[in-house]
């Protein structure tokens, strides 16, 4: 809601006038509770009740035990344009449900303070692949939550998961790989743009209960070298096994065999396992433990810590290390160190336990107010399904209360599938229960049998 030049009660007015005039806010429509609005203003309630008693006695605004609507039967436009205001600042972004959006609140106990002033203190550049200390706890860290020993050596550290994925492709590229690259129908639309930046073509791969499909394999017996099979498939495939988005489907065993016998049958192929946030869900043995020779895992701590980060890291084979590394952009010494010391610290493990802990309770306070919905399994996000026609209204109001909800469609090459995608991890707990259930008045009930 924007801020004008007057009292507070006539700019509140005003704005839902202004709204109501536009279109933006229709009959029907529930507000936001006076308590829930002056907190999202930094105002007094007083002030909230006070415009919402002069909307109740204009008739544009009627109160009941389940919270203040516009009223059902107002004529739009209902009554002739106040005077213009200006306003004085521009609207907040959107940021609440936003999909995606780590929980970063965790993220300020003495701990994390402590790391970053010990790194501050003695700066340090490290050339690629990264600290050593840093990459020796990744290393271990890795071999305690996903219980797959690795040496350090096998661990690059980049700019982030797409710096990463930029790195590991442009390596590919000057090997002289056909630069084709399978990705998951549905999944992260904004990937798409880093293997167009660096000339390789996307291939979306069908999706299932079991998660991403793999291509047809060569039949044993056959040449890889002369097969039309295995000329139509993707050099590398990147997917998603413990977290699917935004569905959050974790693909199980068989399915993930079926992969590696696919990547084996393609000799040169390469698998890419997103391990985007396995720190919250990660039940299964991860790929590279299943084909180390032929899978690649690309890891981020954004979802876990924050994505101010900017760091994550690579495990490559032993034969792409060298070139991946050279295309690595450089990373923050500071925050590698700061990393290292929050490791050795042990502040990952509690921070990751009491993450865990908050995703729960977000997810029990968005499962009870849409019992429809799908909210992922120790995931940061949820789905509903909704028609075209009230995904494209819900999205539109949604934005006028400002909730940063987005298509579900627009995780589908074709838009198979309508609804929106909603993020759990912005704001307090108490700002979260407000976005859902102002969420919830503009999402038609499930009709019951």
């Amino acid at each position: 809601m924007e801020v004008y030049v007057s009292s507070i009660p006539a700019q509140v007015v005003a704005d839902i006038r202004g709204r109501l005039e536009s279109g933006t806010l229709a009959p029907g429509d529930r507000l936001p509770s006076t308590r829930a609005l002056a907190e999202q203003l930094g105002v007094s309630r007083g002030s909230i009740v006070t415009a919402y008693e002069q909307l109740a006695g204009e008739g544009i605004l009627v109160a009941s035990s389940g919270g203040s609507r516009i009223h059902p039967a107002l004529p739009i436009p209902a009554f002739p344009p106040r005077h213009t205001v200006t306003a004085v600042c521009p609207a907040p972004p959107l940021e609440m449900l936003r999909p995606g959006a780590a929980l970063t609140e965790a993220l300020t106990t003495s701990t994390w303070r402590a790391a970053w002033r010990a790194a501050a203190a003695e700066p340090h550049a490290y050339a690629s692949p990264g600290s050593p200390r840093l990459r020796h706890l990744l290393a271990e860290h890795i071999r305690l939550a996903r219980a797959m020993p690795l040496g350090p050596e096998s661990i690059i550290i980049t700019g982030g998961a797409r710096d990463g994925l930029r790195a590991l492709l442009a390596a590919l590229s000057a090997s002289g790989v056909a630069q084709r690259l399978g990705v998951e129908d549905p999944g992260f639309p904004s990937l798409h743009t880093v293997p167009h930046a660096v000339g390789w073509e996307v291939e979306t791969m069908p999706f299932d209960d079991d998660g991403t499909v793999p291509p047809p394999s060569v039949l044993p017996g056959h040449s890889a070298e002369h097969s039309p099979v295995a000329a139509r498939s993707p050099s590398a495939v990147l997917i998603t096994p413990n977290h699917q988005f935004p569905y959050g489907t974790q693909m199980p065993a068989g399915r993930r065999r079926q992969w590696v016998e696919w990547r084996q049958s393609m000799p040169g192929a390469l698998l890419i396992e997103d391990d985007y946030d396995s720190e919250l869900r990660a039940t299964h043995p991860a790929l590279l433990a299943l084909d180390p020779g032929g899978t690649v895992l690309l890891g981020s701590l954004a979802k876990i810590l924050t994505p101010a980060l900017g760091l994550g890291y690579l495990v490559v084979p032993e034969r792409l290390r060298d070139a991946v590394a050279a295309h690595v952009t450089p990373v923050s010494g500071i925050a590698q160190d700061a990393l290292a010391q929050f490791l050795e610290a042990d502040g990952l493990r509690r921070h990751t336990a009491r993450v865990r802990r908050e995703y729960k309770y977000r997810r029990s306070v968005f499962e009870s107010i849409f019992p429809e919905g799908n909210a992922m399994e120790g995931g940061l996000g949820a789905t509903i399904e909704l028609s075209p026609t009230a995904e494209s209204d819900v999205l539109h109001r949604a934005r006028n209360h400002g909730l940063a909800v987005e298509s579900l469609a627009k995780y589908w090459s074709a838009a198979e599938n309508s609804g929106i995608v909603v993020g759990l991890g912005t704001g307090s707990r108490e700002k979260l229960t407000v976005a859902l259930t102002t969420l919830r008045g503009l999402i038609p009930q499930p009709t019951r049998t």
